[in-house]
């Protein structure tokens, strides 16, 4: 007989631990792309693909992004003929993805000296020594 106990405020935390972005190719679609949240809840890694609605979880990060995977190809293997294939995940799920994606672009985002700040101010200035590129 097992014994029903409340989850304690730390096991029903969802702790918000990576946000990843990944491209799949899909028979017959090509190559997609897909955004996927990972979290921290009930002491397990969870990994959810936000665009699909397809969640998994794992002990560690890898595994769970070994289980996604495969918890995927079933999602389309099931996926019924003529329904949508995109099922987005609740917007408390994107809303934790676009702050952590934020949070690791602040954190990349290059601290200019004063000296560099001044050089590219005079660059900008005279725009013919500009160069911009888009990947």
């Amino acid at each position: 007989m097992t014994e029903n106990r409340p989850l304690t405020q730390s096991q029903q935390e969802v702790i918000p631990s990576e946000s990843l972005t990944g491209f799949m190719r899909l028979p017959g679609l090509g190559r997609i792309r897909l955004d996927f949240l990972v979290t921290f809840e009930s002491g397990e890694f969870y990994i959810r693909c936000l665009d699909l609605g397809v969640m998994s979880c794992g002990q560690t990060l890898e595994e769970c992004k070994e289980n996604i995977r495969e918890a995927i190809l079933i999602y389309l293997e099931d996926l019924p003929e003529g329904q949508s294939l995109f099922k987005p995940a609740s917007q408390k799920y994107w809303r934790m993805f676009c702050q952590l994606r934020a949070s690791a672009q602040q954190r990349e985002t290059i601290k200019l000296t004063p000296r560099a700040r001044s050089a590219l101010g005079r660059a900008v200035r005279h725009h013919e020594k500009v160069a911009l590129t888009y990947a």
